[in-house]
């Protein structure tokens, strides 16, 4: 009986050494996987693991695959449709905050530079192209945020208060109330939760879109001043005042000026719902939407010859959607007069939003300079 006993262990300890060795061997062809089948067999890898290794092994290995791609895109953009717009506030309130640079790229296994949310460092921005939103008129929208009674049919036939000359004396002036407004520099597919969009390096604020304006103008022979005075820094508040006194300079100094353009950008939603980005393409290359604003004021003589500028205002849309469809978006007709009551030709105009890149923008200038120049070549003086 000992005997049997003995032999019944002998076969018993040879099975679980068969058994252990095979489990071994079963582990080392798992963990080999992703050797035999490149960079598609993490997945596969880490599945059969799954079946055979402890959690904690399993997740070692799942952390150790050096082939994951980049990051689903839809987290990052997303389309809408969107009908919102903004209107600006003369109250305006203090900023302060340093700028700051983007998250490092990844360099993915196949030697392509990939951006990487961080997910505690990232705002989702969601790209739109603004359309029918408001009354629509000819092939452009315009919305009445100003509460009052406006003939738009008959404005818009009737000729703007401008008489352009060519003849070397300024016609136009560019200036930026808030010019510490800016960009992104690159299109990251997301918003940085840390990213300051002012700067007072003319580089990369509002002023470039300044800049690709006044050259197309320059280039069709129409004199411009662009004014690149600082208003909005060291202090936001009292912006618009201190813009005022720059228009008055120089309305002083060049009385054959007619045009006054205050160029901001704008600033849309928010860290819960995602940075709005509007753009449109022209030509086959992205471009920031524009939103031209025009003023009113109903107080008494405070801004009698508003729809002057809103004469203006309306050539200057049906033009921009004639020439670059789906460049504006719906006409802002404001119930704050922003500095418009200085001339008859006075506009502030949004060019794209914190969310756009700094090159959408500029685009976004050229184009307007082309639509300027088509605009005001009409209004020259036989």
């Amino acid at each position: 009986m000992r005997f049997i006993n003995g032999k019944k262990a002998t076969v018993v300890s040879k099975i679980i050494l068969g058994c252990a060795a095979a489990a071994l061997a079963l582990t080392c062809l798992v963990i080999r996987m992703p050797a035999l089948f490149g960079g598609s067999g993490d997945t596969l890898a880490t599945w059969a693991a799954g079946l055979i290794l402890p959690n904690g092994a399993k997740t070692a290995l799942g952390q150790g695959n050096e082939g994951s791609g980049p990051p689903d895109k839809d987290a990052s953009i997303t389309a809408t449709s969107s009908s919102s717009s903004s209107s600006r506030s003369e109250d305006e309130s203090s900023v302060s905050g340093v700028s700051s640079s983007a998250s490092p790229d990844n360099v993915s296994s196949q030697g392509r530079s990939e951006p990487i949310p961080d997910p505690t460092n990232s705002i989702k921005i969601r790209e739109t192209q603004f359309g029918a939103s408001g009354e629509k008129y000819d092939n452009f929208y315009f919305k009445n945020n100003a509460g009052a009674q406006i003939a738009i049919p008959e404005l818009l036939i009737q000729r703007p208060d401008l008489h352009i000359k060519k003849d070397g004396q300024p016609q136009v002036l560019i200036m930026h109330t808030h010019t510490c407004e800016s960009y992104m520099r690159e299109d990251l597919g997301y918003y940085p939760s840390d990213f300051y969009p002012r700067t007072t390096d003319n580089n990369y604020n509002v002023t470039r879109v300044g800049d690709a304006i006044a050259q197309k103008l320059t280039a069709a022979g129409i004199g411009v001043i662009h004014d690149v005075t600082v208003h909005d820094d060291p202090s936001y508040n009292g912006s618009y005042t201190r813009s005022e006194n720059t228009i008055k300079k120089n309305l002083e100094k060049y009385p054959s000026i007619q045009v006054v353009l205050d160029i901001h950008r704008d600033a849309l939603g928010n860290n819960e719902s995602g940075k709005v980005k509007p753009t449109f393409v022209a030509n086959g290359k992205k471009a920031a939407q524009i939103m031209i604003v025009s003023g009113y004021n109903n107080k008494a003589n405070k801004f009698p010859d508003w729809q002057y500028n809103m004469r203006f205002a309306l050539k200057l849309q049906q033009a921009a959607e004639n020439r670059y469809p789906g460049m504006t978006r719906p006409l802002n007709f404001t119930s704050m007069q922003y500095n418009m009551y200085l001339t008859h030709g006075s506009l502030l105009i949004e060019v794209g939003t914190d969310a756009n890149t700094l090159d959408e923008a500029i685009y976004s200038g050229s184009l307007l300079g082309d639509v300027l120049t088509d605009v005001l070549n009409n209004l020259t003086d036989s």
